[in-house]
């Protein structure tokens, strides 16, 4: 075929173009690689006591709050923060399910209602989630803690309502120190057995600070679809 414009025929062009790609991919180098040294660890592997501190400042920093205190002092420390709040009732996961056996013995002695957020199928189902809904304080465990984001991670199930940590005003949630880990993928790792537990948890969720809603104009707005004030009570060992 003649070519009228009397440029480069296509089939010509594209051949001079392969082949200055293949002439540049021949020549062309990797750059070296810098030299990675990774930090020795001091006195062995990061204890407990430091991943209570990086998940108290992570939390801090996402507007929450860390109190640390005996397992001994949690039922009067309970008390101390629902009468603050001027709350005659709370929503909690059964006590097998928390930090402490008794965890809930102040509030009891005191008169203070404790609902379970279990909700019935069916008839009564709505009512009784209207009810639940007025409760302003929620006291649950954890199924771990993650100091890298400061991050409370709950599987909802028998026994450990969603309620308790979605729909209420204040959040109080139980720590024990082994349930602290460094990472979300140090906490994967140390649990092989997840996917089975799973199996008889309807949720799982994690929960970094209190509950944050911006619109379009950049407004935040806390505590529009979850707490707007998350305390985490770190139980020490010693």
């Amino acid at each position: 075929m003649e070519n009228i414009s009397g440029s480069m025929p296509m089939t010509d062009s594209r051949n001079a173009i392969l082949g200055n790609i293949r002439q540049a991919l021949t020549a062309a180098r990797l750059p070296t690689p810098p030299a990675v040294s990774l930090p020795s660890i001091a006195g062995g592997p990061p204890s407990a006591a430091s991943f209570a501190d990086q998940f108290a400042a992570e939390l801090k920093r996402l507007s929450g709050t860390t109190i640390t205190t005996h397992a001994t002092d949690v039922p009067e420390l309970l008390l101390k923060l629902v009468t603050a709040r001027n709350a005659d009732t709370v929503l909690a996961w059964s006590e097998e399910h928390l930090a402490v056996p008794d965890a809930l013995s102040s509030l009891r002695r005191a008169g203070i209602r404790i609902e379970s957020g279990e909700l019935p199928r069916g008839t009564g189902r709505a009512e009784a989630l209207r009810a639940n809904e007025r409760i302003r304080i929620g006291i649950t465990g954890v199924d771990a803690a993650l100091a890298e984001t400061g991050t409370l991670v709950v599987m909802a199930g028998p026994g450990r309502p969603r309620l308790a940590y979605m729909s209420v005003r204040t959040h109080i949630a139980l720590i024990r120190m082994e349930q602290l880990h460094p990472s979300l993928a140090a906490w994967l790792t140390a649990r092989p057995d997840l996917a089975d537990v799973l199996r008889n948890r309807s949720a799982l969720t994690f929960i970094s600070g209190p509950s944050r809603t911006a619109d379009i104009e950049m407004t935040l707005t806390v505590g529009v679809h979850g707490p707007a004030e998350v305390i985490a009570v770190m139980i020490r060992d010693d």
